[in-house]
């Protein structure tokens, strides 16, 4: 595993430690200057803060527990509050590594990862729009420095059970307000606000339904273990809710896969089989399902249905491949050009709306950056496949069901950009590195 070694600055440790008690000075004198309500709000934000300090790992678990928060704003980049809590989050891991002289840790995925950042920043050279793709740009950037800070803060196993525990935690939180506003607006699709995408957020959510099915097999408490499986028993409501189809296959890929690691195979499928009747039959009993959610999920696999675009939109995605098979027409650059190629397209329905997403990891990489980025792309999950090259016996069921998970989510919904999917790459990453530090320490034990 590569290291870079940080900056030795002990010299200014002290002023750095005179600097927050300055600041936290200043708070305190803020009380007789602000409103109670934001006094508090800076006081807690900067006490949140030092801890994050202290121990980065907190500052990714805020990251997480907003994840879902996220999802609601998904259709807008503006999103002020969420950007500096990550910008928060990295400042205090950089801060930690600079006080503590520690070093920044690297794999070979990220490596991988930051290669296929620097293809597409390449692929500008060719792209028809670069003011659109210089805007996503700096969302990858941000994606690919969330997945180093997640494999550097994340030092043992009970970091990883703590971000875990953030995602559930946090998903159950933000759940409540999407089912209230679904049964109460009746509206198609289960959002909480009108810039959500309800894709974006059903992955969330699935994303947290296996985080509890992993607090359910690692925590011995039996109280702790029962809360994590009612949590995530409780976040199939909201998963239906959404009416992604994506989300529905991603999620049962996850649950095949961890069915698959249990022992008691036979039984966990029937136990798995009864919860999901009875969510499905409790959100019929409260008049949730809507006629709406029924043809979604009658259409879930006849994909040249009327409503179900995305056979069409692969189609399109198919010629533009056939013209730009090794480069791709350059980093989003899809909704660029899906106009001009959606016209010479036979047999396409001609209601298709101009602009359109890809709607699919693996044809949003091959026609933007092309078999190159295919490539990297299959580099990637193959790097954390085989991260530390355990014995296959000894991979752990996590860093599987992970890449299941959104190795299927990817076929219907271009998760390129989105924070969840570095992040479980991360995670799947990182539990390949303590899966190592675990068996070398019953080596040596």
């Amino acid at each position: 595993m590569g290291e870079i070694r940080s900056l030795s600055v002990g010299r200014y440790q002290a002023l750095l430690i005179g600097l927050a008690i300055l600041a936290f000075t200043a708070v305190v004198f803020l009380f007789n200057l602000l409103p109670l309500g934001w006094a508090c709000g800076i006081f807690f934000g900067a006490c949140y803060l030092v801890l994050a300090v202290r121990w980065p790992v907190w500052g990714l678990v805020l990251i997480c527990s907003l994840l879902t928060v996220e999802g609601i704003y998904a259709g807008q980049l503006e999103m002020t509050e969420i950007r500096l809590i990550g910008i928060g989050a990295f400042g205090a891991w950089l801060a930690h590594m600079v006080i503590y002289r520690k070093r920044v840790r690297i794999n070979s995925t990220f490596v991988a990862a930051l290669v296929l950042f620097l293809w597409a920043g390449v692929s500008f050279l060719w792209a028809k729009d670069t003011e659109a793709a210089a805007l996503y740009y700096g969302t990858f950037a941000q994606q690919v420095l969330l997945f180093l800070l997640t494999i550097n803060v994340i030092e043992n196993e009970r970091d990883f059970r703590l971000v875990m525990a953030s995602l559930l935690l946090g998903a159950v939180a933000t759940s409540q307000l999407s089912i209230n506003l679904f049964v109460t607006n009746i509206i198609e699709r289960a959002r909480a606000f009108e810039a959500q995408d309800p894709n974006s957020y059903a992955m969330t959510v699935g994303l947290a339904i296996i985080a509890g099915l992993y607090l359910t097999s690692m925590l011995k408490n039996i109280w702790l273990k029962l809360g994590s499986v009612l949590f995530a028993c409780l976040l199939a409501f909201p998963l239906i809710l959404a009416q992604s189809r994506s989300g529905w296959l991603a999620v049962g890929a996850g649950l095949i896969v961890f069915l698959w690691y249990t022992r008691n195979r036979l039984r966990n499928i029937l136990i798995v089989g009864a919860v999901l009747t009875g969510v499905i039959s409790a959100s019929f009993a409260m008049g949730l399902v809507n006629i709406t959610l029924i043809q979604r999920a009658s259409m879930l696999l006849a994909l040249r249905e009327r409503g179900s675009d995305r056979f069409d939109i692969w189609l399109v995605a198919g010629k533009i491949f056939a013209d730009n098979p090794v480069l791709g027409v350059g980093y989003y650059q899809f909704p660029v050009v899906y106009n001009r190629y959606r016209v010479d397209t036979p047999g396409i329905r001609k209601d298709q709306v101009p602009n359109r997403d890809p709607h699919s990891l693996y044809f949003k990489v091959v026609t933007e950056l092309g078999i190159v980025g295919l490539v990297l792309l299959g580099l990637i999950l193959w790097n954390i496949w085989r991260e530390e090259t355990l014995p296959r016996s000894k991979i752990p069921w996590i860093t599987t069901v992970l890449l299941a998970y959104v190795m299927a989510g990817g076929i219907g919904v271009s998760i390129f950009n989105s924070k969840f999917l570095w992040l479980c790459l991360a995670l799947a990453s990182k539990a390949q590195t303590l899966a190592r530090e675990r068996l070398a320490a019953e080596e040596v034990g």
